[in-house]
């Protein structure tokens, strides 16, 4: 081949090849928009995937932060745990309270308030069982009852022995107890100690309810407290005690947000235990 002719096709390649190069751009300018913007919008999601994601993990750190700082029980609590002539106590996965030398067919199921210890509310409980009446406190995951709220279910599942059950517990414990009650059969009455119920699936039920809280009780909410009457069987037992706080219900030391008590404890204790006891005697 000629110079002349070598040179004349690489002329045709070279004008070739720029033409092509130029037009590159003309060609896939509309899909490499598209794919930046597809890389965009990818990269937007999984940001906020990523911030969902820690908002979500930091939700959860800070809610088990927040529940494992219970509160724990006190010096009547903790002697209140001990075992005498009267009362046996076993701590295990729950705690029971069973009378001595006393034949049985009523029992009482109690769950604890949020972040409060279910040792704390020994000394209620202790009362109760000295009448005659088997007494469970449950322990919640985290102490916070939301989390296992049918938990009373694995206890009557358990005592076969018992035929009459009574579920109960103080504030969040309260209202969650009042959930089991309304979709468990097994359950006749039910003790709400400075609580209210989420709805009203009690009304209709038959069961036998009875709403203990203090007149100066700083933490529970008096507008939701007076609004879920209505939410309530007729015939619910309203029982006010003069002068109690929210805290004294159980010994774990003064909640946060609660009024001072003008009763002591031990007076506010007897009175509640009082209550329930004449309560459960009522349930046939």
């Amino acid at each position: 081949m000629s110079k002349d002719v070598k040179a004349k096709h690489k002329k045709k390649y070279d004008t070739f090849s720029i033409t092509m190069e130029l037009e590159r751009p003309l060609l896939y300018d509309e899909d490499d928009d598209e794919d930046i913007a597809n890389y965009r919008g990818d990269k937007i999601k999984k940001g906020i995937g990523l911030f969902a994601l820690g908002i979500l993990i930091l939700s959860v750190v800070s809610f088990f932060i927040w529940c494992s700082n219970s509160y724990k029980p006190q010096e009547l609590a903790r002697e209140s745990l001990v075992s005498d002539n009267i009362v046996e106590v076993e701590d295990g996965d729950y705690i029971s309270f069973t009378p001595k030398q006393v034949n049985t067919n009523k029992g009482f199921i109690f769950y604890p308030g949020a972040r409060v210890e279910p040792e704390s509310y020994a000394p209620l409980c202790r009362k109760i069982a000295q009448s005659g009446y088997k007494v469970i406190v449950l322990k919640m995951p985290f102490n916070f009852p939301m989390l296992s709220p049918n938990r009373g279910e694995k206890v009557i599942e358990k005592y076969n022995n018992i035929d009459t059950w009574i579920v109960g517990g103080h504030s969040l414990g309260g209202t969650m107890a009042a959930k089991f009650a309304s979709d468990n059969r097994m359950t006749d009455g039910v003790v709400l100690i400075a609580s209210y119920p989420m709805n009203d699936d009690l009304k209709n039920l038959g069961k036998r309810v009875i709403s203990i809280c203090g007149s100066k009780d700083g933490v529970i909410n008096f507008k939701k407290f007076v609004d879920s009457k209505g939410k309530l069987p007729t015939d619910t037992i309203f029982d006010e005690i003069e002068g109690a706080n929210h805290s004294q219900f159980g010994d774990y030391g003064k909640q946060k947000g609660d009024n001072d008590a003008i009763i002591s404890q031990e007076k506010q204790l007897d009175i509640t235990a009082s209550s329930i006891i004449k309560f459960i005697e009522g349930i046939n």
